[in-house]
Order: structure tokens, then C-alpha cells, then sequence
């Protein structure tokens, strides 16, 4: 049971302190780490970066937009371990350890009512090419225009506009459609890497 899922909490000088449940750590806004994976294409020499649409029967957040994968790391487990876990579980990928490219990693921190965010992101990303995903546990998978993201994340109430996987507009979507816009983790880890390629 997700509620039950033990997290390893750290304090402010990033000691290991403890192991707490799921529930805790985010009741209480608990320092943790997690895992989170960017996934682009680049097509006709425009960058697309993709997300899903979580779950409509997820106890959290149902239905909003959100990163490909990402999550908790397991007490015993390694960054790779719950990155390959994790884009198995969400997209059905096939992520070997060994060609995971970590790019960076970023302090998060998000109050949503009773649900508080302190993590410390280990942020990678991966290069896609025509992907067919099968995702899981998940509403759909959509895309975004990388230049289209990068401006709306500086004010995430204007919109942002989805498409399907085949390019095809959806929606006009605004931070109330999204988990968290990512700002802090776009500006200081996703543009600085897309600045050298």
C-alpha cells in the first residue's frame, strides 16, 4: 500500500536521520529524496518534452499533468534502481542503469493543503526517438512544445497549450490542470542542460 511505502528522511544538513511512512513524510513535509525524469524529442528540429496526465482514481492529485516518471527511492535501493522502477511502472520503459544521464538535482518544496513536498530531486532526462509508450497506472501521455514550456513556467496562469502523441492540440491547460509547473527544477537543471545542445 502506497501509504505504507517507507522513505528515508534526512535533516537540514542532509543526515540520514530516519526511515518514515508515505503518509508521514508527507503529512508533515518531511525531507526526502526523490527521483524525476524529463523525456524529449526533438522533431524537425523543434524539442517536445513529454508528461502524463496521472490517474483519475489516484488518491493524489488525480488527473493532473506531470512528469513521464519519477519516484521515491527505496530504503535499501539506489537512485537508478527507483528511476528504472519508475519509468517501468508509469511508461512501460526499458531504462538500462547503466546509459541513465543524471543531470542535476534540485531542492522542492510544495504545500498543497495537508499535503506537503520537502524533496531533493535527482533529476535526469532522457532523448527519445519516435517512442511508443505503454503506459500504466496513468490517464494518457501528451507533449509539449519545449519553447512553449519554457515561457509558460515563468507564469504558469496563462495557458499552455497540450497536444496528442501524433502532434495533435488538445487543450489549452493552466497551473490549476498541472501537479507542480517545476519552475525552480526547469530553470536551474532542464534549460541550463538544453543551453549546450
Amino acid at each position: 500500500m502506497r501509504e505504507n511505502e517507507l522513505i528515508k528522511v534526512y535533516d537540514e544538513m542532509f543526515n540520514l536521520i530516519s526511515t518514515e511512512r508515505r503518509s508521514v513524510v508527507h503529512r508533515n513535509g518531511l525531507l526526502h529524496q526523490v527521483v524525476h525524469l524529463w523525456i524529449y524529442e526533438k522533431i524537425n528540429g523543434e524539442k517536445w518534452l513529454y508528461f502524463i496526465q496521472r490517474a483519475f482514481d489516484l488518491p493524489e492529485f488525480p488527473g493532473l499533468y506531470d512528469l513521464p516518471a519519477s519516484g521515491h527511492i527505496d530504503p535499501e535501493g539506489t537512485f537508478s534502481q527507483a528511476l528504472v522502477a519508475a519509468g517501468a511502472k508509469q511508461l512501460g520503459l526499458e531504462l538500462a542503469p547503466e546509459h541513465l544521464n543524471h543531470i542535476g538535482n534540485v531542492r522542492q518544496v510544495m504545500d498543497k493543503g495537508d499535503y506537503h513536498d520537502n524533496a531533493f530531486c535527482q533529476v535526469y532526462i532522457k532523448k527519445v526517438h519516435h517512442p511508443e509508450f505503454t503506459p500504466h497506472h496513468v490517464a494518457d501521455v501528451i507533449r509539449v512544445k519545449y519553447t512553449d514550456y519554457a515561457q509558460w513556467v515563468k507564469d504558469p496562469e496563462q495557458p499552455l497549450t497540450i497536444y496528442s502523441m501524433d502532434g495533435k492540440e488538445l487543450k489549452q491547460t493552466t497551473a490549476k490542470d498541472w501537479w507542480y509547473p517545476r519552475k525552480e527544477e526547469f530553470e536551474q537543471v532542464i534549460e541550463p542542460y538544453f543551453e549546450t545542445k
